[in-house]
């Protein structure tokens, strides 16, 4: 099982990433580690640039204030969760300079605000780009939190898919989860059935091999349960066919859930292609809750 040693949430003092951070606090307080909050400035190289008069940057100034807003946000954040929190500034673009900060400070989850500083966004646009490319590319899970914090997660739904990331999955839909039932989800479908009918198979026939895959999936999600070491009083197994993302989507509105936990495909290079895959792409997007992108190897 995961050890949470120290949670990380980046912010830009907008109040998604307020959000973000009160998550992180609970995430530590609920399962364990301390918190570091940081925030990002604009490059070094930015002050640099020759700038009229009453807008040149000074950037001991800024650094200045950026510290003293980080230290009231750590102050109220420790008060109100009771959790010691370090505070830190990186100069850099954003997820770049998340990224490398996750890389030294080594936390083992990182939380960020679904949305940044530009709040005004189409409703379908409901993933901000820095913490898209971050929860993209990080080695650690990636918390998008769009939820003011009430309580720790309840209701966690962990989302299998056949593939070498769903151990970590579970695990950490277990971690997230603590005290609590949490609900493993694989859904599928059928390769190629509308071929099969057009070539004359029955629907009983798609029906048979549906139920063939159901079961092998079963199977082979009881296994891994079993290797993880879950009791079944901790882990409530649903084998479903249909679209991958409208099945998530749909349970976790009727289970009430508070947090999603999807696996990424593995780094690729292209950027064209993008390692969060259809189905972790569209649930971090539609989802109205939280959300976390975890990577595919084992924490």
């Amino acid at each position: 099982m995961p050890e949470i040693r120290n949670v990380f949430a980046a912010t830009d003092f907008s109040p998604g990433a307020d959000r973000a951070a009160r998550r992180a606090a609970s995430v530590g307080r609920t399962i364990g580690g301390g918190l570091h909050l940081v925030h990002v400035l604009p490059p070094l190289d930015a002050f640099a640039q020759p700038c009229p008069g009453p807008i040149a940057l000074d950037a001991e100034a800024m650094r200045a204030r950026a510290a003293n807003s980080l230290g009231e946000l750590a102050e109220r954040i420790s008060r109100q969760f009771g959790i010691a929190t370090e505070r830190h500034l990186f100069h850099g673009r954003a997820h770049r300079a998340i990224l490398e900060a996750i890389a030294k400070l080594e936390p083992d989850v990182a939380v960020l605000g679904a949305r940044g500083e530009h709040d005004g966004v189409q409703p379908s646009q409901t993933v901000g780009d820095t913490a898209l490319q971050v929860a993209e590319r990080s080695g650690i899970p990636t918390l998008l939190a769009r939820r003011e914090v009430q309580e720790p997660y309840h209701h966690v739904v962990g989302c299998a898919k056949g593939v070498g990331s769903d151990r970590s999955v579970v695990q950490w839909s277990a971690r997230m989860s603590p005290a609590d039932l949490f609900h493993v989800l694989s859904a599928y479908e059928v390769p190629y059935a509308a071929r099969m009918s057009e070539w004359g198979a029955s629907p009983a026939t798609v029906d048979a091999y549906a139920k063939r895959i159901h079961d092998q999936q079963e199977e082979r999600l009881r296994r891994l349960l079993g290797e993880i070491g879950l009791p079944a009083a901790r882990a409530r197994l649903h084998v479903e066919r249909g679209e991958a993302a409208a099945t998530i989507l749909r349970n976790a509105a009727q289970w009430n859930a508070d947090l999603l936990v999807v696996g990424r495909r593995p780094q690729v290079r292209s950027l064209t292609h993008s390692p969060f895959g259809s189905v972790a792409r569209q649930v971090a997007f539609l989802a109205p809750t939280d959300v976390m992108i975890v990577p595919p190897v084992a924490m």
